[in-house]
């Protein structure tokens, strides 16, 4: 979870009222935070909901805790301007898309530029994956000259001062010699995407580090050039209304950028309120309540919305910096915590059923003893991945159950193998003792059109190896787990893009094949980055829960 050291006098100073450190115990819960310790001046929150960018800021949990006081929703101005940004086709393979702003009247004090900073940091940091789907450079108005171009250039065509540095360097030794070079340099290649003013100054190289010259914001600045930078206009608008309204909330006004495409144009920041619709009933039942709808519409003003009643419904508008509300749950959501969790009387559960350990979970236990006992260490990955880790780095394809408004790439399909989050242990492990074996038993979800929901949920057990081992060293212990549960099996030759062809075998049980076993593809182990090789087996449990 994110968390943001604050001021405790900035914070008041944002909210319009001096609160001592227990009111503001209570109160930065409103904002999904807990106060987790004060170092004199400095209050370290620790903030709730990973898919909340506007509250990682002291601006944006005062904003939370001002519309408790003040409700309703935050309105932004956006003036329209005559800055430019031109995209250049040479782009479009490394960092493709841009959102700009302008904001003027600041006055920056160290609380304001630490802020900033921070706020910076965790947006490209935790929304943007670390800079990979989100990177986000500020600059100083007054050393620029519009238009502004956006385009990728070859490692000799250009040279400039990295920010904190003194001398000229080339993109390439910018990776070598910068610490921010050096710490995301994987993200780039052969060709470096910068922003270049219309004099020939670089203001950056996205995703690594700004130009010293107008990068570099200081106590003097009043007005700044933001941009964000990435593959996806959904993460990148809503990274610059986010840093946008922070800054609007600190006194700046705002300015639109045209930015231009080969043949569209985009004018950001949008800050259009959003809109939503919710019924009336369903908030009741969700939380067990019988609130009139005029009760509903108070509470959701204190969650800083615009909401009107239609018949049984309500319409809402809430702010464009939030991205978060995909379903009627994400506002009702808002409705409790302006109603207060403690404000919910307790009743008393009314059941006639009664509890127990499903058939299942007992076998499950079972296999994990089983692997345990093998000497197998378990491990639990998530059940969301990304195409690129699933099939790209394992050699294979398929059809992948995607989210439909994912939060970023990184977590945007359900996985439909387990082998490959073992894989990814053991990337992130090499630097501990061989011998590695590593098990996992967890739902993976298929495609099917069979069914209403077009997917279905399956129980897989997968088991790898690494170090010096060979395909003799993953049979042996598929063997010895069929023997321990009982179960006749017997394995065919088969072919696996993931595997070595005649090194891999296909598991039968019966007529049934629950899986595959074998040595795991050295190309596959390269897109692990992986020196020593890899033995595996993934089976379906399915058939094991009907024995």
């Amino acid at each position: 979870m994110p968390t943001i050291d604050v001021s405790h006098k900035d914070l008041c100073g944002l909210i319009g009222r001096k609160l001592s450190i227990e009111e503001l115990r209570d109160d930065v819960m409103f904002a999904k935070t807990e106060l987790d310790k004060v170092e004199g001046d400095v209050l370290k929150l620790d903030i709730k909901d990973t898919n909340r960018p506007d509250l990682w800021s002291a601006e944006g949990v005062a904003r939370e805790i001002k519309a408790r006081y003040s409700p309703g929703l935050p309105k932004y101005e956006v003036k329209k301007s005559d800055y430019v940004v031109n995209v250049d086709k040479s782009v479009e393979k490394v960092r493709p898309f841009t959102t700009c702003a302008v904001v003027k009247g600041l006055k920056i004090d160290e609380n304001m530029l630490s802020q900033m900073i921070q706020l910076q940091e965790k947006v490209a940091g935790t929304f943007g994956s670390n800079r990979r789907e989100v990177a986000i450079g500020v600059y100083d108005v007054g050393q620029l000259q519009f238009p502004i171009t956006f385009k990728s250039v070859k490692d000799k065509d250009i040279s400039f001062v990295p920010l904190e540095f003194k001398e000229k360097l080339h993109p390439k030794e910018i990776l070598e010699k910068h610490p921010k070079g050096k710490e995301f340099g994987h993200l780039l290649k052969e060709d470096f995407p910068i922003f270049i003013d219309s004099v020939g100054e670089v203001l950056s190289m996205p995703p690594i580090i700004n130009s010293d010259f107008s990068g570099k914001i200081t106590e003097k600045t009043t007005d700044v050039f933001i941009e964000c930078s990435g593959f996806d206009l959904r993460f990148l608008n809503t990274a610059i209304n986010v840093l946008v309204a922070a800054l609007a909330e600190r006194g700046g006004t705002i300015y639109s950028v045209k930015v231009n495409y080969q043949k569209t144009s985009e004018v950001t920041p949008n800050l259009t309120p959003k809109k939503y619709t919710i019924n009336v009933d369903s908030v009741n039942k969700m939380l067990g309540l019988t609130l009139k709808t005029e009760e509903i519409l108070v509470l959701l003003k204190k969650s800083l919305y615009d909401a009107k009643q239609k018949g049984k419904k309500i319409d809402v508008l809430y702010p464009a910096y939030r991205q978060d509300i995909m379903h009627e749950d994400d506002v009702i959501e808002d409705v409790i915590i302006s109603y207060g969790f403690n404000d919910i009387e307790p009743e008393e559960l009314k059941t006639i059923t009664k509890g127990g350990i499903s058939k299942e979970i007992h076998i499950i236990d079972k296999l994990t003893e089983i692997m345990i006992g093998a000497g197998f260490q378990e491990i639990m990955s998530y059940t969301l991945t990304n195409v690129n880790d699933l099939y790209a780095r394992m050699n294979t394809d398929g059809e992948a159950v995607e989210i439909e408004k994912p939060m970023s790439a990184n977590w945007s399909v359900f996985r439909t193998s387990l082998i490959p989050g073992l894989m990814d242990i053991f990337s992130k492990n090499r630097h501990v003792e061989y011998p590695q074996s590593v098990f996992e038993i967890g739902n993976v979800v298929l495609a099917d059109n069979s069914r209403e929901t077009k997917a279905r949920d399956v129980q897989k057990l997968a088991a790898a190896c690494t170090g010096n081992v060979s395909y003799e060293t993953i049979s042996q212990r598929l063997d010895a787990f069929f023997r321990n549960i009982g179960i006749d099996y017997y394995l065919k030759k088969g072919r696996h893009d993931s595997f070595i062809e005649g090194r891999t075998a296909e598991i039968f049980v019966g007529k049934t094949s629950l899986g595959f076993i074998g040595e795991i593809h050295p190309s596959v182990l390269n897109s692990w980055d992986l020196e020593n090789p890899v033995v595996a087996f993934e089976i379906d449990l399915e058939f094991i829960f009907k024995k």
